[in-house]
């Protein structure tokens, strides 16, 4: 054997690949904007001469920019020279950029993420905006001869959804550049396009959006008062428009629904330069956009096109332009954005009446789905009913929190379901343990149809479609309609679920162009490949049997990379007895790694069979999932069955471990439609957060009964709630308001016995704030808030308020608080409301009210005093409260002791000459008024 230095190196060919391949690397390095400046040439050593002193050279200043380049930023600004793209002349820069600079001037107000090699790059202002927003270094890249260097800022392709996710959460829309080709034709840049557009309203992937939130995309057509919306959350196909006058309720309605974006045909094209207009939430992201797909014609076209209709008139649009035209544009910005066809339902229509109404205050001081202080779930009502299984069930049960229903047969319809799985508790127990590990089909669907599914994605669509039959078999004896909605056959569906397990593994690789998707036996073509394959597995045992026995090297291995192909790897210490013909091909630290001849020319044909073999899996795939996307429509009819469902055993689940009943709901057109009674009532919230004492229940009786009943009970219309801090007061009153809530959700709720009428509308006013912002005051927003309620309730409203009068001077928030009351009380027919109130108050000088108005009844939170301690009882009684215990607060708060005693002198002074006076020529005695 000739020495190791003989044996056959890399061939010439082989270096010129080397050196191919080095040169490639450096141009993904200089494309990055990694590269080095290039180094001056080593220049001979100087021959050594007498010592001499040296001094720290200064650094050269740079050479001044081109004369474009100086007009691009004032000398005061700390922006870089090309700090936007339209600064630059498109021609003066290189191929590359300027087809950024092009792809930008497409989507100005979006952050443009332009594929480079294993990284996405943005340039120019986008790249200033990621680097602040993402704290990422910002970079440069030469962008020419006459340009320099232009800012850049980039972020890895493999974690791009996640910093997508981020800037999407700002509010911003991301359109990727992504590369088309993986090699370029010859003296071309390699082929790029936008395969995504990323907006607030239009993400459909998992990482984006949140489980059990709905995404919701709305459009807003304005003419004059009068205004359309059209609200769609792409990621679940569900799509509705409603048409209705004056700009307050518009406002309410988006903040109801928490609109991720909202489009507005606007006067300009760039978002930036667009006011925003009142009756959009600040909070809101809103996209302008041009008018023409917002038009009557262009609008009906769209839809007509998108649901294959020749006519809308079945979608019940022609009495509402306005919500016709909003679609219509709504439609057209998702064919616009979307790169395939996002499948959504035809659009349904819902009027104001169709649910309880809740005001942005009601819905913040009833803390439905997040808390006041922090914006937390936890302590919110979704908090407290959500035992939900599955995000679908989840989303769903926030939905029926946030529109109660009004109309008594859906609302007994879905407690009849809730009732009949409290009373089965086996069948509640095995409902709930199939829904468990189910996925979310509704959104499975939407990606299947919009072809971003994952192989994954149709795996676990595939198990929830299987569990449709095992439902249906639990459901076959179900009494209740929405129980029996699900119990029926999908033969279909199940067709499609045995499909998707015929044909793909249990764990599919979350790439689809790497193989490793099919079983054995679903396609002949892709069978026969991978018998080749077999056969060269085969090959590739044999060969490593053959050079271990011709090496006599027993630890030899042959082994893959993805890099370096095939390999044979030895140790260091056996590496020079290898055979001749060996090729070194890699050099390790404690290994060798040699090609042969036969194993390189082997390789190629391998990597070609395996590519083959992964084209062949996509293709099939690609094909399974429109098929998928083809059942998207009965997938989701399912999916949404599954998820009333999951609600409803949810409030079974909450009810039965909680000690909850079934409030009985009175009939609209009867005698007690205006009946609020609640005996042992308790706040769904506070009793599951009382850890170490339990909660103290209290009753509630509203809605007199009509003068046409005079033997009955009566019953009061307004309740003056008085008593002390934080003894309870503010309690109470969101513990009524959550009660009536829940029984128009179908709920069951925490209390002993209910009888309560349905109500039309639902307020509170429960503590206030400054708004800074706009200019107001705590005591504005305040009677702002108070206004609203005063011009809106009705004789079906529950109206619940919490210390009126506050921020002003005490007689004239006495005074109002007065006021407010009694048009409270009073009937209609005497310019009142008479709604169903309670009022809770630090004026105990509203008590007299009660011996002036019949339907005004006092009520307290009872004290105990024993010396100078208070202790609060938590309990709601009968008669009104004398004193307000403000001092002894303040005394328990550690005011002084100086204080305290003299705030006692001057409430004694203020008491003595104050009273209120009655006008007795009135015979209700509602003009009561203060006299100091």
């Amino acid at each position: 054997m000739k020495p190791p230095a003989s044996r056959p190196t890399i061939q010439p060919h082989q270096e010129r690949a080397v050196a191919a391949e080095a040169e490639q690397q450096l141009s993904l390095t200089a494309a990055l904007g990694l590269a080095e400046e290039p180094q001056p040439a080593p220049q001979p050593a100087p021959e050594p001469g007498p010592t001499r002193p040296r001094s720290r050279q200064r650094q050269a200043a740079p050479a001044a920019p081109p004369a474009a380049t100086t007009a691009s930023s004032s000398p005061d600004s700390d922006l870089p020279p090309w700090h936007h793209h339209g600064l630059v002349a498109p021609e003066q820069l290189t191929p590359m950029l300027r087809h950024y600079v092009e792809l930008k001037a497409a989507h100005p107000d979006r952050v443009l993420l332009y594929r480079l090699g294993d990284f996405f790059e943005c340039f120019f202002e986008d790249a200033i905006t990621l680097s602040r927003l993402l704290e990422l270094t910002l970079t440069g890249k030469e962008g020419g001869k006459a340009v320099g260097r232009v800012p850049m800022a980039g972020i890895p392709h493999h974690a791009a959804e996640r910093y997508c996710a981020e800037l999407v959460r700002r509010g911003l829309s991301v359109a990727l550049c992504d590369q088309l080709e993986s090699t370029p034709a010859k003296g071309e840049l390699l082929k790029r396009g936008i395969t995504r557009v990323l907006t607030p309203g239009t993400v459909l992937e998992e990482g984006l959006l949140a489980a059990r939130l709905n995404n919701w995309l709305c459009a807003v057509v304005m003419e004059g008062a009068c205004w359309g919306l059209a609200v769609a959350d792409v990621s679940t196909g569900e799509f509705r428009v409603t048409e209705r006058s004056g700009s307050a309720g518009l406002h309410q309605e988006l903040l109801q629904v928490e609109a991720a974006e909202v489009l507005w045909p606007g006067a300009t094209a760039s978002a930036s330069a667009t006011p925003c207009p009142t009756w959009c939430p600040e909070a809101l992201r809103l996209t302008p956009l041009p008018r023409t797909p917002f038009e009557a014609p262009e609008a009906s076209a769209t839809l007509k096109q998108r649901f294959g209709l020749a006519s809308l008139d079945g979608l019940g649009l022609g009495e509402a332009p306005l919500a016709l035209r909003a679609a219509g544009g709504l439609v057209a910005y998702l064919d616009d954005t979307c790169q395939t066809r996002v499948p959504l339902d035809p659009p349904t229509t819902w009027q104001a009446g169709d649910q309880l109404v809740l005001d942005a205050a009601t819905r913040r001081n009833l803390e439905l789905t997040k808390t006041q202080l922090g914006g937390s779930v936890h302590g919110s009502l979704l908090w407290a009913l959500d035992r939900t299984h599955t995000a679908m069930g989840g989303r769903c049960l926030r939905r029926w929190l946030q529109a109660p229903l009004v109309e008594r047969p859906a609302i007994l319809e879905r407690q009849g379901g809730v009732s009949e799985l409290v009373a089965d508790r086996g069948l509640r127990l095995t409902l709930r343990r199939l829904l468990r590990p189910m996925g979310d089909l509704e959104r499975l669907a939407g990606r299947a149809g919009a072809g971003s599914a994952s192989a994954r994605d149709l795996v676990a669509l595939a198990d929830g479609l299987e569990r449709l039959p095992q439902l249906a078999a639990q459901l076959a004896k179900a009494t209740s309609a929405p129980l029996q909605a699900l119990a029926r056959p999908w033969p279909e569906l199940e067709s499609l679920a045995g499909e998707l397990r015929h044909a793909l593994l249990d764990t599919p690789p979350l790439s689809l162009t790497e193989g490793g998707l099919f079983h054995d036996g679903v396609d002949p073509a892709l069978d026969e490949l991978r018998n080749q394959l077999d056969d060269q597995d085969t090959w590739l045992a044999q060969q490593e049997s053959e050079e271990r026995r011709l090496s006599g090297l027993s630890s030899l291995k042959l082994q893959y990379h993805r890099t370096f192909g095939y390999f044979l790897a030895v140790s260091k210490a056996k590496a020079a007895a290898v055979p001749e013909h060996w090729i070194r091909r890699q050099t390790l630290a404690n290994e060798e790694r040699f090609v042969t001849p036969a194993l390189r020319n082997r390789e190629g044909a391998i990597q070609q069979l395996k590519a083959r073999a992964a084209q062949r899996e996509y293709e099939l795939f690609c094909a399974l999932r429109i098929q998928v996307g083809d059942q998207a429509a009965a997938i989701r009819t399912a999916a949404r069955l599954v998820a009333e469902l999951d609600a409803i055993g949810a409030l079974a689940e909450v009810a039965a471990t909680s000690g909850y009943c079934c409030p009985e709901i009175t009939d609209p057109a009867g005698p007690e439609a205006r009946l609020l009674q609640i005996e042992a009532g308790r706040h769904p919230v506070v009793e599951q957060l009382l850890v170490e004492e339990p909660f103290t229940a209290n009753s509630v009786v509203l809605g007199a009964i009509p003068e046409a009943n005079p033997k009955a009970a009566p019953r009061p219309d307004l309740i003056i709630l008085t008593g002390p801090n934080a003894s309870g007061k503010s309690c109470y009153l969101r513990q009524t308001g959550l009660l009536q809530l829940m029984a128009q959700m179908g709920s069951w709720i925490p209390a002993t016995s209910a009888r309560l009428g349905i109500a039309d509308r639902l307020f509170t006013r429960v503590g206030a704030g400054d708004d800074l912002a706009a200019g107001q005051s705590t005591f504005m927003v305040e009677m702002a808030e108070t206004a609203n309620i005063l011009h809106h309730a009705s004789e079906r409203s529950l109206v619940l308020l919490d210390e009126i009068g506050r921020g002003t001077a005490t007689f004239d928030g006495l005074s109002i608080a007065w006021a407010v009351a009694e048009h409270l009380a009073t009937p209609a027919e005497r310019g009142g409301i008479r709604a169903r109130s309670i009022f809770a108050t630090h004026y105990h000088e509203l008590n007299a009210l009660a011996g002036q108005l019949a339907n005004v009844a006092n009520a307290q939170v009872l004290v105990q005093e024993t010396g100078d301690a208070l202790i609060f009882l938590h309990q709601v009684a009968p008669g009104g409260a004398s004193r307000s215990y403000g001092i002894e607060a303040a005394r328990l708060a550690g005011v002084p002791a100086a204080v305290v005693l003299r705030a006692r002198q001057v409430l004694g002074r203020i008491e003595a000459n104050s009273v209120i006076q009655v006008d007795q020529d009135e015979p209700s005695g509602a003009d009561g008024a203060l006299a100091a």
